[in-house]
């Protein structure tokens, strides 16, 4: 198979694996920041999420925010040193989500 084929075979079941969590294209974005910030020990605000405009307007990523924590795939927990301050933090489904990806990555090899 080449190179190509190998791609779009990919992206095919990475499409198939997000419609199965119901998650559009800018919530994957989002749940992707998100879950690699964590991953790497450090931990999003719903601030630091919201003012990069790179993703969406403040108020289109707010709304993709909402969805992903109705989806329970991210949890919006209050900081202990300032409770008006809320950390963005992957849920074990998300976790399970991003499980699910890597495998079509060794699937490949």
């Amino acid at each position: 198979m080449d190179v190509l084929s190998n791609y779009f075979e990919f992206a095919s079941d990475r499409d198939k694996i997000h419609a199965k969590y119901k998650v559009n294209h800018r919530e994957c974005i989002i749940l992707r920041i998100v879950t690699s910030a964590h991953h790497e020990g450090y931990k999003l605000t719903v601030s630091d999420l919201i003012q990069m405009k790179s993703i969406a307007s403040p108020a289109t990523s707010h709304a993709s925010l909402k969805a992903l924590i109705e989806k329970k795939l991210i949890e919006n927990k209050p900081c202990a040193k300032d409770a008006r301050v809320k950390k963005l933090v992957p849920t074990e489904k998300a976790i399970k989500l991003y499980k699910e990806l890597g495998m079509l990555l060794i699937k490949k090899q």
